[in-house]
């Protein structure tokens, strides 16, 4: 019978207590690893390309400045380890750097990564690293809840503002790079472009304009000002290569914040009006226990995975391609969509690719328990997950 799918589980680097690899650079060393010059030469080309300006004001000066800096995180078990030393080394020395400057770090290629989902998923991986790591005392200033408008990733006691960048990327060129690139900027770098200054508004508007002429897509509708009504850091640091927004009842990826950073005696509680539960979901949960809601974006692959439960899942809105091998390990493919019900028995081997227009639906575990997901390693697949083009 037809599988449905759970949520990819979150999977964090391995430990960074392994010893580091990265070395801070500056603009203009010379590197050893072909793959490092080259990131640098592409990335430095790109952002004093006069024919094609890029949007970032800020960045094109810290390159012409010369105030950046560089580091290099290796593919495999040292990358966080390289990551967090350089950005500790950093964030000592970035005061002295200036207004305009900023940590650009270059990731050596990763096979593992093959779409705009999984290198998603390891960035956020890799910021929770880093906030696992992290020992100094939180910035004054800055909240510890990462929903809050003047929230900010923080490391070594200097909050960042953080831009992911990546090869697939590809209508929002302004997030595009030929290698895997994540920027740490200081908070600093904004302190005198205030959303209200004269100086924050033409330099708002500038980039805009650049971002209108230098992307396939408008500037997303999540960028805002950092203490701005409704503004979410977070949820611009890695934007999506479409028009698609984070709901506003989505919480960031990462727990940023430690038990002992917290000034919080108990829970914070609020009245407000009440969130209306379907009906349909009043029936599918268990007596006891929970089901749980998901929502896949267009084109969202899940690669082949097993699940410790018996499994339900009913397609709410939108559909997707469903994928999976029988006992005699027969391939089985088939396209669902809103009203259906697929009955999973635990330990199907499957996949799934969202459709055109994505996908909401319920996953109902047997007993209203919490299946354990086993992803297979890439050897270990029956067959090619199905590409998004085929799921439209």
């Amino acid at each position: 019978m037809p599988p449905s799918i759970d949520a990819a589980p979150t999977e964090l680097p391995p430990s960074i207590d392994a010893a580091p690899t990265a070395v801070l650079a500056s603009p203009g060393d010379s590197r050893t690893a072909e793959w490092e010059s080259r990131a640098v030469r592409l990335f430095e080309q790109r952002m004093l390309d006069k024919n094609a300006p890029f949007p970032c004001i800020f960045g094109v000066d810290a390159v012409k400045r010369r105030t950046l800096r560089y580091c290099f995180a290796p593919a495999g078990p040292k990358r966080v380890a390289a990551l967090a030393e350089a950005l500790r080394e950093f964030a000592g020395q970035c005061v002295e750097l200036g207004r305009r400057t900023s940590l650009v770090a270059f990731f050596e290629t990763d096979p593992e990564h093959r779409d705009l989902a999984t290198q998603e998923r390891e960035f956020w991986a890799l910021l929770a690293a880093l906030a696992e790591d992290d020992e100094e005392p939180w910035p004054t200033g800055i909240s510890t809840d990462t929903e809050s408008a003047t929230w900010e990733f923080s490391f070594a006691g200097v909050p960042f503002f953080v831009v992911a960048n990546t090869e697939f990327h590809q209508a929002r060129r302004s997030r595009y790079f030929e290698y895997f690139t994540v920027t740490f900027q200081p908070r600093f770098v904004f302190d005198d472009l205030a959303e209200e200054s004269v100086a924050g508004r033409n330099a708002r508007k500038v980039i805009r304009e650049r971002l209108r002429a230098y992307d396939d897509v408008a500037p997303h509708a999540s960028l805002g000002s950092f203490g701005g009504e409704s503004n979410r850091e977070w949820v611009q640091y890695f934007l999506p290569d479409d028009e698609s927004v984070v709901p506003q009842l989505t919480r960031c990826p990462i727990n940023h914040t430690k038990p002992e950073r917290n000034a919080m005696s108990g829970p914070r509680i609020s009245t407000n009006s009440p969130i209306q539960v379907a009906p349909a979901l009043r029936e599918l949960m268990p007596e006891q226990g929970s089901v749980e809601l998901q929502h896949d974006q267009p084109g969202k692959t899940f690669t082949w995975h097993r699940h410790s439960l018996d499994e339900q899942l009913h397609v709410l809105e939108g559909g997707m391609t469903l994928f999976w091998v029988d006992a005699d390990n027969g391939y089985h493919e088939q396209r669902v969509t809103e009203g259906a019900r697929i009955d999973l028995p635990a330990g199907t081997v499957h996949g799934s690719t969202a459709g055109a227009a994505g996908c909401h639906y319920v996953i109902k575990p047997e007993g209203g328990r919490t299946a354990v997901t086993e992803f297979l390693q890439e050897a270990q697949w029956p067959h090619p997950p199905v590409s998004a083009e085929a799921a439209r």
